[in-house]
This record gives C-alpha cells, sequence and structure tokens, in this order.
C-alpha cells in the first residue's frame, strides 16, 4: 500500500495530501501539523478574501536565484492547473482586476472548506498539535520522532513546512530547513518578502494614513533593482502598499544602501511638471503655497515635498517661488527620495524568499536530489512570488505535483 508523511498543513501541504490520494487512494498519507488546525495561514490571506491564484502566470511576477529553473517548472504548468484542482474540489471562483482569482465568496474559509472536505472524503490522516523534531532514513524508510515521543515510518517524506514568515503564530518557525539540512540540503539565504519598509519618517509624520498613486522604485546604491505602479502607503514607520511589498522581494545579496524613489507623477515628464508649477506660480499669484497643489494630489504630500526641499513657510505667494525652486520642485515629484533602513521583519511579512535551491530538486516532481523519496514543496524552495495570488499558486502547484510523484510507489 504504501505510506506518505507530509510534514506540514498548510496551502503547499494540504494540495500535496489530496493529490497524492486521488493518485494512490490505496496510500496511506499523513499529514504532521504543529499547530491545532490545518490551514490556519490560509485563513489570514488576501484579508481573509483568499486571491488563491492568478490567470497571469509568468517568471516576470517570481524571484529566485535560478530563473531558469523556475521559468521551465511554470512553463510545464497549464495555464488552469490550479483553477481546475479547486473546481474539482467544488470551489466555485471569480476572477477580478490584474487575473487575480478570488472564491466566489470571497472568503478564504470557502477555500479551507473544500480542501477539508476533500481531506475527510479522501481519507487523508491530519495529525495536529504533532511537531516533527527528528528524521532518521535506513533502508528506504523514513521515521518520523514527534514532540510527544510518538513514532512514525513512511515510505515517502515530503517537507512542506513553509518558511518563517508571520512568526509561530501560524506555525512558521523554520523547523522544515533544519529538516532538509538532515538529508543534506543547502539553504539560500532568507530574508522577509512581501513586507513594508522602514523609512525615516522623522520630519514627514504628517504622512501618516495618506495614500497616492505612483511608481515605487528600489535603488541600491545606483543600480535600479526593480519598480512598481500602484497605491503607495505613506506610514509612522516608513513606505507600504503593493508596490512596496513587491519591491522588498529584491532585498537581498545587494551591499549598497537601498533607497526608495517615488515618482508622484508618472505620466508626466520632469520639465512637463516644472512647467506646470511655473504656470500656477503665475496664475495663482498672490496666493498662498498651500493652494499650489490644488486638484493634483493630497495637499498634506505637496506640503511634506516643500518642507524637504525648505520652501517655507506655506504662507508664501505662489509667485514668490524662484525658477530654482521650481526646478527642484518639478524633480522631487518625480524622484522624491527615502532612504531605506530595513523591513519590518518576519512578523509582518507574508512570505519567506531564500530556501533550498532548486537545483537540489528534479523539476516535474519536487522530489529531492539528495534523498530519493523526499520531496519539498512551497516557501521549503527558493521561490518567492509578487502580492496576486502568485505564492498560493506556488504552494498549491508544488504540492500538487510532489503529492502525484510521491504516490507512486
Amino acid at each position: 500500500m504504501g505510506t506518505i508523511a507530509i510534514v506540514g498543513g498548510g496551502a503547499s501541504g494540504l494540495a500535496c495530501a489530496i493529490a497524492a490520494k486521488k493518485a494512490n487512494p490505496k496510500a496511506r498519507v499523513l499529514v504532521f501539523e504543529r499547530l491545532e488546525r490545518v490551514g490556519k495561514k490560509i485563513l489570514s490571506t488576501g484579508n481573509g478574501r483568499c486571491n488563491f491564484t492568478n490567470r497571469e502566470i509568468s517568471p516576470q511576477y517570481y524571484k529566485s536565484r535560478d530563473m531558469e529553473s523556475l521559468s521551465n517548472i511554470l512553463a510545464d504548468l497549464p495555464t488552469d492547473f490550479v483553477p481546475d484542482f479547486f473546481s474539482q474540489l467544488g470551489l466555485m471562483s471569480t476572477e477580478e482586476e490584474k487575473g487575480r482569482i478570488y472564491p466566489y465568496s470571497f472568503q478564504a474559509s470557502s477555500v479551507m472548506d473544500v480542501l477539508l472536505l476533500a481531506l475527510n472524503r479522501l481519507g487523508v490522516e491530519l495529525k495536529c498539535s504533532c511537531e516533527i523534531t527528528r528524521l532518521s532514513y535506513e533502508k528506504a524508510c523514513f521515521t518520523l520522532f514527534t514532540n510527544s515521543g510518538e513514532t512514525f515510518t513512511a515510505d515517502r517524506l515530503v517537507l512542506s513546512s513553509g518558511g518563517l514568515a508571520s512568526g509561530v503564530r501560524l506555525g512558521c518557525d523554520g523547523q522544515g530547513f533544519r529538516l532538509a539540512k538532515f538529508f543534506g540540503h543547502s539553504l539560500e539565504k532568507l530574508y522577509p518578502c512581501l513586507v513594508p519598509f522602514r523609512c525615516n519618517m522623522e520630519n514627514l509624520g504628517g504622512l501618516k494614513g495618506i495614500r497616492s498613486q505612483g511608481v515605487l522604485s528600489l535603488y541600491s546604491g545606483e543600480k535600479l533593482l526593480g519598480c512598481e505602479e500602484g497605491e503607495i502607503q505613506f506610514t509612522e514607520y516608513g513606505l507600504s502598499g503593493i508596490p512596496a511589498m513587491d519591491l522588498s522581494n529584491l532585498m537581498v545579496d545587494e551591499k549598497s544602501p537601498y533607497e526608495l524613489h517615488i515618482d508622484l507623477f508618472p505620466r508626466l515628464e520632469v520639465s512637463e511638471l516644472q512647467s506646470l508649477f511655473k504656470s500656477r506660480a503665475k496664475d495663482y499669484g498672490n496666493l498662498s503655497l498651500e493652494m499650489l497643489f490644488t486638484g493634483l494630489i493630497n495637499k498634506r504630500l505637496g506640503f511634506a515635498v516643500l518642507k524637504s526641499l525648505g520652501i517655507s513657510p506655506l504662507s508664501r505667494p505662489c509667485s514668490s517661488l524662484s525658477s530654482q525652486e521650481i526646478s527642484r520642485l518639478g524633480e522631487t515629484l518625480k524622484a522624491w527620495r527615502f532612504p531605506v533602513s530595513g523591513t519590518l521583519g518576519w512578523d509582518k511579512a507574508q512570505v519567506s524568499g531564500g530556501g533550498v535551491p532548486l537545483e537540489e530538486i528534479e523539476p516535474n516532481t519536487m522530489e529531492s536530489r539528495r534523498r530519493s523519496g523526499l520531496f519539498l514543496t512551497g516557501e521549503m524552495l527558493d521561490v518567492v512570488g509578487n502580492c496576486g495570488g502568485y505564492n498560493l499558486h506556488w504552494a498549491w502547484s508544488s504540492g500538487i505535483l510532489a503529492g502525484r510523484a510521491a504516490a507512486k510507489f
């Protein structure tokens, strides 16, 4: 019959269990979860709405140190690989802007409900509040040692225990990486991803809570690492919003200081902005600088830009703006600089970057090249995606591939 042990009851582990049991109904499939219930992190995704995949799956939305292998894996997966999997489980879905796919109910609980129903119907055994502390391997058999003193044996072992993001409250303690090392796997540097930036906002306290459309660019020294357009959120600690979260995926390996640039008028050139404010300085004449940004952007945002340039007081008439001040204003609005001191760290991160290199697994099965019968999925591997369902897509996909392959005895 054969036994498959899956360490980790998150998105990847549950998809793996279902895929394995469907591929081989006679196999015994066990899922070990250290928390009191499985799928806790799934319920928190997308603010409880669960953007569980995306219609537009492409390498451009992912980061890995082995992009060639990742591109090959993604290319071999049909467009509807994940939607079809969930449709077969009974989940109705709907597509929103930018290809984001949600459950029709817009409730993460709907995703968990169909997963739990399938697990129960197929006879998958869930071992909750059960932490795997140690492993051994002898005569093609894996032995799993638990925190309660119990032991289990399995013919196939899948490590799906996630990374370090969100901390231990969601079961993310990095134990899977320690278990992977036992079998000779290496680790690329782990770092928090999809996480807000810390910047010096000491003199910009009035911006807390402001949101603005724009383009956010991340630099390491003079090197442009990437740019994202969308809604930028100003906070008491720095910058957030989807553009910031996506750019945080790029904060690894660079030695120069990081800096964020905000372009508040991406549709206009610097010269056009300068001409605009030159005209306003003339047309608004004796009106105060407080009126300069009327109808353009949030006034508090405009005031903060003026303050950063030393253009004060706001009671000055618009006509008092010098050509040099107007020139600097246009340049700053196109590239407002915020030195980065770091991110909010693991507790606020949605996913982990780094992990086991893709070169150490078989791309079509997720099987380890270090130990036959061992499989690795999801955040265990050096793959991280942008906001928009890309990380869950990778979790489900890698889990399904591993489950189907592990079920072949």
